[in-house]
């Protein structure tokens, strides 16, 4: 009977030992169990998540490529802004392909992209001066041992060169982006989609990194935390509000009614405004 009191108190101690080192790796939630919200994260990931969709981190087009196609391999360079017969050439196409990061496809990261992609040049006396994107993408990316984090996003806005350089542009449109994060012992893992108006964004890729120097994004936020077997199940959270963006990859972002934080776009670090 000792031996059996023994051996359940050490398996328990076992059990307790292996919890709170995995609890160790979990992030802060957007929203706590008392449904406190983080507006400071909700920020940041508001923020990045943008910033990340235009710059073809989730896949599709990277607006700091210059005005060309990422599906257009033959026509590169600043030929194609000279090149009259592109104008209004239309490249329609689906694609599917994945790439594993590391050696071990058991073991090791695999980035998966598929999706559709209509990509329009735009011209102005007859030369190429921009685009016009339609694309829907999924992103795949998943370590079967650690975390499965899924991407949708589709792109439908214009893009249009503002000087001869080519390296500063405008963007309008529409941006709907949404992440679903899965981690192993993560509470803070969930759904996140977003719905982006851009108005007047000026990017400046001089630096070979776009940044956003002008303009305004209006955003629509829907959160929803999943579950965890240590915190009950939380309902959906909307939120609404506005992007400014600063330039030197800054932006003032704020969440109606007035939760207003500085969101640096690359690092994703946030201060009060």
């Amino acid at each position: 009977m000792k031996i059996n009191i023994t051996r359940a108190i050490l398996c328990l101690a076992a059990f307790m030992l292996f919890y709170t080192s995995c609890k160790k790796n979990t992030v802060k939630p957007v929203v706590t169990t008392t449904t406190t919200v983080d507006y400071a994260t909700l920020s940041s990931q508001t923020a990045v998540m943008f910033y990340k969709s235009i710059t073809g981190q989730y896949g599709g087009a990277d607006v700091s490529k210059g005005i060309k196609s990422p599906f257009s391999a033959k026509v590169t360079g600043r030929a194609l802004l000279s090149t009259s017969p592109l104008c209004g050439f239309v490249i329609d196409t689906s694609y599917n392909y994945s790439i594993l990061i590391g050696t071990n496809i058991l073991a090791d990261t695999v980035k998966t992209y598929s999706g559709t992609f209509r990509f329009q040049y735009t011209c102005t006396g007859g030369n190429v001066n921009g685009y016009i994107l339609n694309d829907t993408v999924n992103y795949l990316e998943q370590n079967q041992f650690l975390f499965s984090n899924n991407t949708n996003l589709n792109q439908n806005y214009t893009v249009k060169a503002l000087d001869q350089t080519f390296k500063l542009v405008s963007m309008d449109g529409t941006l709907n982006s949404s992440a679903n994060f899965q981690q192993i012992f993560n509470e803070a893992a969930g759904y996140l989609f977003g719905t982006y108006v851009l108005t007047g964004l000026k990017v400046n890729f001089t630096s070979g990194v776009a940044d956003v120097t002008e303009g305004t994004s209006t955003f629509h936020i829907v959160y929803r935390p999943m579950r965890s077997f240590d915190v009950p199940q939380i309902p959906n959270q909307i939120y609404d509000g506005t992007i400014q963006f600063l330039g030197n990859h800054k932006a003032k972002l704020t969440i109606n009614p007035g939760h207003v934080y500085l969101v640096d776009l690359l690092t994703g670090a946030v201060t009060p405004a």
